[in-house]
């Protein structure tokens, strides 16, 4: 799927749109923030020297520092790199997914959805209901793949709900438990859809 932005036609209003919806992409997935918190990112939220990256007063109006890892890092690298090629807004204000035709304002939640709508469609990822996944479940998708991980090294898994429900900016890790019982139960989140071709979620 991370190839299939390239694919995507640039145009006057949105340049970098290809380069754009990969970062969306790889920090949605790898990092698990919700929708609203992405969007509200700003290049200044991007600190390139320590890898961190700020997650500002998110849904419990409570600020997070996520660390991130070198290929995380080479991705935002690159992205700003692009930005600063076209002669984009690179101000720390700016917002990182952004729209070049308005004054780098932040992309929409509708528009983002619609952008990732059609690649999953394109790329053939369907969830075990043959529906296309929401961006709400790459959210749900790195919780449990953080559970299964953690299963299948032998860690204690409760001891570090806690820290999986700080990541990913719980107030409580009752929710977070909820994802643990679900990867205990499926064991997998590869599921085969009847008559249904194409990689499932």
């Amino acid at each position: 799927m991370l190839r299939a932005p390239s694919g995507l036609k640039r145009v006057p209003s949105s340049p970098l749109r290809p380069e754009v919806i990969r970062l969306v992409i790889v920090l949605l997935f790898t990092t698990g923030i919700r929708r609203g918190e992405l969007l509200r990112l700003t290049l200044g939220d991007y600190n390139c020297r320590d890898l961190t990256l700020l997650i500002r007063e998110s849904k419990f109006h409570k600020s997070r520092l996520l660390p991130l890892n070198d290929d995380i890092a080479e991705e935002m690298d690159r992205y700003l790199r692009a930005r600063a090629q076209r002669k984009l807004p690179i101000s720390p204000e700016t917002a990182l997914i952004s729209n070049a035709n308005k004054g780098g304002r932040a992309y929409s939640g509708r528009y983002l959805q619609l952008c990732l709508r059609s690649l999953l469609q394109q790329c053939s990822i369907f969830t075990p209901q043959g529906k296309l996944p929401r961006i709400h479940d790459a959210r749900h998708s790195f919780a449990v793949n953080a559970l299964l991980r953690w299963y299948r090294e032998g860690a204690d898994v409760g001891a570090k709900l806690p820290l999986l429900a700080t990541y990913m900016g719980h107030v409580e890790p009752l929710r977070t438990a909820a994802s643990e019982r679900f990867a205990r139960h499926y064991g997998e989140l590869v599921v085969a859809v009847p008559g249904r071709k194409g990689r499932q979620r």
